[in-house]
């Protein structure tokens, strides 16, 4: 079986945990059946063309993959028996833009190959918001609520990854199931143990996301509260800062020069291993949260926008950036240092809910 992955290719390791959970669990429902796992560079579509995976430049690849007949080359949305987006922001709309009506692989990946496939079946699996961090769901344009009806009528099977997303769906006369991020699985795709609590993890973003939709977003704030809590907690305990790009490894080392810091660009399996060894995490980025509690480790995702709300969706807590202070920061490391009432069992509980979740909705197939 033929299975082509929109996701992102050597680009953003949470994007790799996620895919690599979906395909255990693709794995788990197939078991009779052998898999054949072909990725999509979804910020370079034409990455869906054999031959052209080398192509990362979205602004020029799109003028070339116009130039050339979809079918004069060997492309993977045409060959394949399922088509998958994996996990990732699927609906979002901000006042003067960026619109998910607009995203740049909807039109040339489903529109114009996907609906040529005859045969194949569109699965939108743990599709999640981006918004801001108490959005409501209701800034969708017309245009987007186009796109979402769409997108969800030509998916054979829709999951979502965060409440709001449901809600978005709802807005139109949609619904489908809130199941926590298939990232949770991710470890299990290669067996990957728990091996010990050997260090603290924290990861610090500016602003504590990528994006301000134009919050006011406290900046100066936030680095000072956390640079506080960082030299107290250092005092007691070995921290090491998990960096996803090397932007937060200049940023961790502003925060203390002589940081402990790992960083292996685009190695999503040394970062599982490095997460299996955690005792637990203060993080920004909420993929890292969710690979430390797959092994039962517990976390708390300070954000500015609807992803970090994903943690409720596993037993974890959230907080918005400009709410939190050194003191905060100080009674959720006791929390956390105290098992987070329990957390290892509590995941137990929920991991085996997902997955059970995530097969009925696949038996559909």
């Amino acid at each position: 079986m033929n299975i082509a992955i929109i996701t992102t290719v050597d680009h953003n390791v949470g994007d790799d945990f996620v895919r690599e959970g979906i395909k255990y669990l693709l794995r788990q429902y197939f078991k009779d059946k052998t898999l054949e796992f072909q990725n999509i560079h979804k910020h370079s579509p034409i990455t869906s063309r054999h031959g052209f995976e080398w192509f990362r430049s979205y602004r020029f690849s799109k003028r070339v993959d116009k130039l050339i007949p979809i079918r004069m080359t060997k492309d993977r949305i045409l060959e394949a028996d399922l088509v998958v987006q994996s996990g990732a922001p699927v609906y979002w709309c901000h006042d003067g833009g960026p619109h998910c009506s607009q995203n740049e692989w909807f039109e040339p990946l489903i529109r114009k190959r996907f609906q040529l496939n005859k045969n194949g079946k569109l699965l939108n699996l743990a599709g999640g918001t981006c918004q801001r961090y108490f959005s409501k769901g209701d800034e969708f344009c017309d245009s987007c609520h186009k796109y979402i009806k769409e997108f969800y009528s030509l998916s054979k099977i829709t999951t979502l990854r965060d409440n709001l997303a449901n809600v978005v769906l709802n807005n139109v006369g949609l619904d489908a199931p809130v199941i926590p991020c298939a990232s949770i699985f991710a470890i299990d795709e290669y067996d990957i143990k728990n091996s010990g609590e050997d260090y603290v993890v924290v990861n610090y973003m500016q602003g504590g996301a990528h994006f301000t939709f134009g919050q006011n977003i406290n900046f100066e704030k936030w680095e000072k509260e956390f640079k506080d809590f960082y030299s107290k907690l250092k005092k007691n305990e070995n921290i090491i800062f998990a960096c996803h790009n090397e932007k937060e490894v200049e940023e961790a080392k502003r925060i203390d020069p002589d940081a402990k810091i790992f960083y292996e660009k685009n190695d999503y399996l040394k970062y599982m291993k490095f997460y299996s060894k955690a005792k637990f995490g203060i993080m920004n980025r909420v993929h890292g949260a969710y690979i430390m509690a797959s092994f039962g480790k517990p976390s708390i995702i300070i954000g500015n926008d609807s992803r970090a709300r994903m943690a409720e969706n596993i037993g974890l807590k959230s907080y918005f950036v400009n709410d939190v202070d050194s003191d905060l920061l100080g009674k959720e490391y006791e929390y956390l240092n105290s098992g987070a009432e329990n957390f290892n069992e509590r995941l137990k509980e929920i991991k085996e809910k997902a997955y059970t979740d995530y097969l009925e909705a696949l038996s559909v197939l």
